[in-house]
């Protein structure tokens, strides 16, 4: 995960429901004009992980 400044863990970007979201609640990201490799794929990403058992979703 990107972190900001502070060192909190930047969530603006996870999609809903993730873990990551619910225990940080939503940190923008400070810098969004250096974008994110798979920024515009979490969601399918995610998927995948899942998928190859290396993540489980939340419930």
């Amino acid at each position: 995960m990107f972190c900001d400044e502070g060192g909190s863990p930047i969530t603006e970007h996870l999609p809903e429901g993730h873990e990551g979201l619910r225990m940080y609640g939503l940190v923008k990201d400070p810098t969004p004009d250096k974008g994110r490799a798979i920024k515009h794929r979490s969601d399918e990403y995610e998927q995948e992980l899942i998928e190859q058992g290396r993540i489980e979703r939340p419930s």
